[in-house]
């Protein structure tokens, strides 16, 4: 009896264990399946929700595009362009930049056309200069002139500039305030209301704003280099503006001892070939900073104005331009190639080999380069 008791409990006990399992099985299907509902209403967008009845389909297909248009709003440059004129004043540098938010800044104003030894060259380059500038800036003002130091062939022009055209700020160095050029640009900028402003390297701000997804900033060294007190070259105050991964520096004429100094704010897309692409310049210690994808030179053709005096640009910087640039080097560029410009003959002049992303004002005439912020420039 005892015995057929224990076998009835040993079966009874079975029967249970195997209940109990089932009943575990169902719990843990019913607890999956919620624990999955659950997350996938907590993960859902709100499109895969359940439609809410009181929220019209038009409605909601209004409101994702207009998100969609928002997000799209934040791509850098947003379909706008800059553009840079760099315009052929002979033996000197100008360069109009118009901003993607429609300001522009002039960098420089080429030469006097009163200077002496320049005759028909630099008058025929001023009304060159103002004419353009009139059909470019297309009745706006300008927003910004941009001295890079107070040589004649960067400042000369600034007079008749700001006579014809309503400028907002002018900015130099704050040297050689007694200089003749100076004096006649300061006394115009008086005269016609225009705001005067120092940068030098205790003020590097720049005085106009940035703009939408374009940052301006002024390169000038922590200190004038010893030679700037003799050679108003290695005074020049750069300034480069970055437009998306675009950018532009303008160095005006700095030499070995200021490239030595300044920060450039790293690679540059396009470069303004420091003093007209004179050896004394764009050495390859800068050029490896800055590494550029494409460079202009603003210098004369040799035979004309000033640059019978100055040989610009060298044979040897082109070359040197062009292996750092590289591409296509099947266009040549005429440059010096002799010892001293003093002494120069026909034979000193020759072609050299040159990168189709070098351009030269000598050779190009004006040069309008274009770029939506995408690191590329275009001429037009």
């Amino acid at each position: 009896m005892t015995h057929k008791r224990q076998i009835d409990l040993r079966r009874t006990s079975g029967r249970s264990r195997r209940l109990v399992a089932a009943l575990v099985t169902i719990v843990l299907a019913v607890g999956v399946s919620v624990a999955q509902n659950w997350m996938r209403t907590v993960g859902a967008s709100p499109e895969s929700k359940t439609p809410d009845p009181t929220v019209r389909p038009q409605a909601r297909s209004a409101g994702a595009s207009a998100q969609h248009s928002r997000l799209q709003s934040h791509a850098c440059g947003d379909g706008r362009t800059m553009t840079i004129h760099f315009y052929d004043v002979a033996q000197g540098l100008a360069a109009l930049v118009v901003l993607p938010d429609g300001r522009s800044i002039l960098v420089d104003t080429g030469d006097s056309p009163r200077r002496s030894g320049c005759g028909d060259t630099c008058m025929a380059a001023d009304r060159h200069l103002i004419d353009a500038l009139r059909t470019d800036l297309g009745g706006a003002p300008i927003s910004l002139v941009w001295i890079t130091h107070q040589h004649s062939d960067h400042i000369g022009g600034a007079p008749e500039v700001l006579e014809t055209f309503h400028v907002e700020r002018y900015v130099d160095n704050g040297r050689d305030a007694l200089k003749a050029e100076v004096l006649r640009a300061h006394r115009t900028a008086e005269k016609r209301g225009t705001v005067i402003q120092v940068v030098d390297p205790a003020h590097t701000a720049v005085p106009i704003a940035n703009g939408p997804d374009v940052t301006l900033t002024a390169v000038a060294p922590p200190s004038w280099p010893a030679g700037c007190s003799s050679d108003p070259n290695e005074c020049s105050i750069g300034l480069r503006i970055d437009f998306c991964t675009s950018s532009v520096l303008f160095t005006g004429d700095a030499e070995h001892g200021e490239e030595a100094t300044v920060d450039s704010g790293g690679p540059v897309t396009l470069l303004q070939v420091a003093h007209h692409g004179s050896e004394t310049s764009t050495t390859p210690g800068f050029l490896a900073r800055v590494q550029p994808r494409y460079a202009v030179i603003s210098a004369g053709k040799p035979d004309e104005g000033m640059n019978r005096e100055y040989c610009h640009p060298r044979a040897l910087i082109v070359r040197r331009l062009s292996r750092v640039l590289g591409g296509d080097v099947s266009m040549s560029l005429t440059a010096f190639d002799g010892d001293r410009c003093d002494r120069a003959t026909a034979a000193d002049w020759v072609s050299v080999s040159a990168s189709d992303r070098l351009w030269a004002t000598e050779r190009d005439g004006d040069v309008v380069l274009t770029t939506s912020g995408d690191g590329v420039f275009t001429r037009q």
